[in-house]
């Protein structure tokens, strides 16, 4: 016979009905479907993978519309080097014109030149996000200046000509590099600067040397010598803060040894450098002959160093998935300095001239067109990517929602379902205690009577 005590118990709410009222709202609380590995091992799973993929085209839309930007500051560059070559290109044909005198050819050149200064600023000082190169090659050493082992014979005497110009550079990374120079009984002095105009071995623009070759100021040597085609920076300014002329100096990491300036009396001067962290330039000036005896351990590769960027394209990321890897899109950067476009020595100052800088700017032009070109249609093509990007993700995410998000329609019934058997549960132990009650009070009645 079934007691009154097991009736109820058999009446409580059972372990597995709270388990599912405690999943439910837990679903509709997170709003996943998939809150634990137990949940759905499989789907746990593939839900990772998918918000991974996810994740990464996310990441890529943002270098995309870097990309596309990078690519628009360049193509604007470029649009105002064409600009200012249909400009110079007015300026050669007016000078063509029979009618101008000599001085009217001078004054048109004037602005022809200032013009050329113009686009070389253009090429050096384009850039994206504050550090990347768009249109000069900025290796610029290596391009208009000879390394230390084209210049000069390694352990061997050389015979050069001294003059306001850059001699040689030393590549970053270099080590243990002495120079000795004999000049013959003249004043040929040896000279060191960085790429941005810091004096650091050599004689002050005090020194008679540089007074012999017009330069006595700052401004002087600014425009004699700190120019791109002589390797230097296009802001590069003159500073003699760090200046050795004698001794031993420390700057950048960089130990520098120098006799200092021997002349009058002995004419030989030597210096040792131990090792090189950023590009050095290297004049002699003076006016005569002089040997030079150059030696070093190792040298470093051309365009190396913190202060220089290096050559080469641009990768842009345009598409990521678990086992194809990366794909990217390949910017080249355009050099369009005056040397790029073989432009340096024109000038408009004859009939003659005027006619070969025509010549010389018509195929400037077609280049830099050619470039435009180049730079419009990679936007195009990073900006289709974006396009295919942003569907693949769209089309992820819904992947994933389906997998991993609470179907709130189903989850809500399962919840009310259980909260209803649950409640009737309740009302039916209420009412089997009521009874049970009801059964002992008439027993207690009649066990009485």
């Amino acid at each position: 016979m079934l007691s009154v005590s097991s009736f109820t118990q058999s009446l409580s709410s059972p372990p597995i009905l709270k388990d599912r009222l405690a999943v439910a709202y837990e679903r509709l609380s997170s709003g996943l479907r998939i809150n634990s590995a137990a949940d759905d091992s499989a789907g746990l799973q593939i839900s990772n993978r998918l918000n991974s993929e996810s994740l990464a085209k996310n990441q890529i839309r943002r270098n995309l519309n870097d990309g596309i930007s990078y690519a628009q500051i360049a193509e604007g560059g470029l649009q105002e080097s064409a600009d200012i070559l249909q400009r110079m290109r007015q300026l050669a044909m007016q000078s063509q014109n029979g009618i101008h005198s000599e001085a009217d050819r001078s004054a048109l050149d004037k602005e022809f030149q200032q013009l050329k200064s113009a686009l070389n600023g253009i090429a050096y000082n384009t850039e994206a996000f504050n550090r990347l190169p768009l249109l000069g090659d900025n290796d610029l050493l290596s391009d208009n200046v000879p390394s230390i082992e084209d210049t000069f014979v390694k352990g061997a005497n050389t015979n050069l000509r001294s003059g306001v110009r850059s001699l040689a550079y030393i590549p970053a990374g270099s080590s243990n590099i002495t120079i000795n120079i004999d000049s013959f009984s003249l004043d040929d002095d040896l000279q060191v600067f960085t790429r941005d105009g810091r004096h650091l071995i050599g004689t002050p623009l005090s020194d008679g040397v540089w007074s012999g070759n017009g330069i006595s100021n700052a401004s002087d040597i600014a425009s004699r010598l700190f120019n791109t085609e002589e390797g230097y920076a296009q802001d590069a300014s003159y500073n003699a803060t760090a200046l050795n002329t004698n001794g031993t100096s420390t700057y950048n990491g960089t130990t520098f040894t120098f006799s200092g300036d021997q002349h009058p009396g002995v004419t030989t001067e030597s210096l040792t450098i131990d090792t090189t962290n950023e590009p050095l330039i290297i004049s002699v000036i003076g006016r005569g002959n002089f040997n030079a005896l150059v030696d070093w351990d190792s040298l470093g590769a051309p365009g190396s160093g913190t202060n220089n960027f290096e050559s080469g394209p641009i990768d842009i990321t345009s598409s990521n998935s678990f086992n194809t890897g990366t794909e990217y899109v390949n910017l080249q950067k355009t050099p369009v300095g005056l040397s790029d476009l073989e432009l340096v020595a024109t000038e408009i100052t004859t009939y003659e001239s005027a006619e070969a800088a025509l010549a010389e700017i018509d195929r400037a032009l077609e280049y830099v067109s050619n470039s435009r070109g180049f730079y419009g249609a990679k936007i195009i093509q990073m900006m289709s990517a974006l396009r295919v990007n942003d569907i693949t993700r769209e089309n992820l995410e819904a992947s994933k929602s389906q997998i991993q998000d609470t179907d709130f329609a189903i989850e809500s019934a399962k919840s009310v379902q259980s909260e209803i058997v649950e409640q009737a549960s309740l009302a039916v132990r209420m009412q089997a205690k009521s009874t049970d009650e009801q059964v002992l009070g008439l027993l207690d009645s009649v066990a009485t009577n």
